[in-house]
């Protein structure tokens, strides 16, 4: 066994990132990483009994993106390992979704990889990111402004996901190509400084390397390492004190006692905060530490009651000896809420504006690997079999939903709960109507009805835009 496969070998059996006997999809760009990644699993899966998927996700961004799909398809057919193709147009999400290229692109290749695995019932989901991307996430979220989740950079397995190379170079990972004789496709937009994230592998590390330490890459690898565990073990410090101390309000909030955690060291107090706002619902986009900061000096001050803003409407409750926090959409709510029906065009646009909400219709052919868009926010149904016409609305006293694998049908008012949406968010979730039945809850979940078969000739293609208010 060549002694790349072996170091690769060491760092899966020391974490365990793999088991007997697992299904493995494998995103596979065409790149020497993702290239090396499928050959070195295919060395182990006869010893482990691995059974192997190649996923490839072409973002319609460059002429020659269909070259890469033809050429990852090939390789795969050599090894025979089975390969799935999909397609996204990850410009257009990136318009949808006011998200940067890189941003859009990745959110679209998890979502695809997760619905390749989901199909052939697969474990883990495995991906190329190799030290050399480590050191430049590490020293991107350093440069932007990052806590010790940032510093400690990608994380070895996340979930499903895993990335057996993290413990290997790209040096390594050209030198294993070349040894086996194995081709690779070259994407031009990685050598462009266009980018941060380039600039930081074509200018800063050559400068830094030169002028500063030789060993950069490896001193920064050791950082993340031992910012990794430290950060691992004060999360789970922090979600147990939150377990402890939190109390439901009465709406489902978690409240915790203003004493009791202003009496708790600093750095425990920030790591509260943030587990709090993330289990609010609210989210940590955009906030920082400017945030967190006047968080902790707003819950110091001497007044008993009160309130703070934070990005995207969110805002910081305390009063009664207790704080929370409460997203945007419980304080915008109206207090009596009016039914809201609009039918939808199709194909076309259609705004609801009091539900925050444009979704846009458009048929499509249905064509072999087909991709599926995620069904938070986009979602596919057969043109031919679904009942039109369509419609939006709010719910319904009495609503029930009928979706994948259950006997009979859930009613709606059960399903928010699993879902852990606020009561007083629920009159805001737009519901897409089809002859009376529930077929979509938009954000949320897709109906059973008129799913996407072998035999669907047309695709009905609904993408929601979800506008929030500042």
């Amino acid at each position: 066994m060549p002694a790349f496969t072996e170091k690769v070998e060491q760092l899966i059996k020391k974490k365990n990132l793999i088991s007997p006997e697992m299904r493995i999809v494998v995103g596979v760009s065409g790149g020497a990483d993702s290239v090396a990644l499928l050959s070195v699993l295919n060395d182990l899966a006869p010893k482990y009994a691995l059974k192997l998927y190649a996923a490839h996700l072409n973002h319609l961004l460059r002429r020659e993106a269909g070259e890469d799909a033809a050429f990852v398809q090939k390789f795969a057919r050599s090894l025979g390992i089975p390969t799935f193709v999909g397609y996204a147009r990850v410009s257009k999400l990136s318009r949808i979704y006011k998200l940067s290229i890189e941003e859009a692109g990745r959110r679209a290749r998890y979502q695809f990889l997760r619905h390749v695995a989901k199909k052939v019932g697969a474990q883990r989901i495995a991906v190329g990111h190799h030290a050399g991307d480590q050191v430049e996430t590490v020293i991107f979220n350093f440069l932007r402004g990052t806590g010790p989740a940032g510093i400690a950079g990608i994380p070895l397995q996340n979930k499903e996901i895993i990335r057996p190379l993290l413990g290997v170079t790209k040096e390594e990972i050209e030198e294993f190509c070349c040894e086996r004789g194995l081709k690779w496709r070259t994407d031009a937009t990685n050598l462009t400084t266009e980018y941060m994230r380039n600039r930081i592998r074509v200018e800063l590390l050559p400068y830094l390397r030169r002028f500063f330490n030789p060993q950069v890459e490896r001193v920064v690898l050791q950082l993340a390492d031992i910012i990794s565990e430290e950060d691992r073990f004060l999360e789970e410090q922090a979600r147990y004190l939150l377990r402890k101390m939190g109390q439901k309000g009465g709406e489902g909030e978690i409240r915790l006692p203003l004493t009791d955690f202003l009496s708790l060291p600093l750095a425990v107090q920030r790591r509260l905060l943030r587990l709090l706002i993330r289990k609010s619902g609210a989210g940590l986009k955009d906030v920082g530490y400017q945030h967190f900061d006047s968080c902790i000096s707003f819950l110091r001050e001497a007044r008993t009651e009160g309130e703070m803003h934070l990005p995207h409407g969110n805002r910081m409750f305390k009063g009664s000896g207790h704080f929370w926090v409460s997203t945007a959409g419980k304080q915008d709510k109206p207090a009596a809420m009016q039914e809201i029906k609009r039918d939808l065009k199709i194909p076309g646009i259609t705004e609801i504006p009091e539900l925050g909400v444009t979704i846009q219709a458009e048929i499509k052919p249905y064509q072999e690997n087909f991709y599926f868009p995620p069904e938070n926010y986009q979602v596919c149904f057969d043109y031919d079999k679904i009942k039109l016409p369509l419609c939006v609305r709010t719910r319904q006293k009495g609503d029930r939903i009928r979706t994948f694998g259950l006997k009979g049908k859930k009613k709606l008012k059960k399903l928010f709960a699993e879902l852990k949406i606020p009561p007083s968010e629920r009159d805001l979730v737009p519901l897409v109507i089809s002859d009376g039945e529930i077929c979509w809850v938009v954000g949320y979940k897709r109906g059973a009805a008129a799913p996407v078969t072998e035999d669907t000739r047309r695709v009905l293609l609904l993408t929601a835009s979800k506008s929030f208010k500042d």
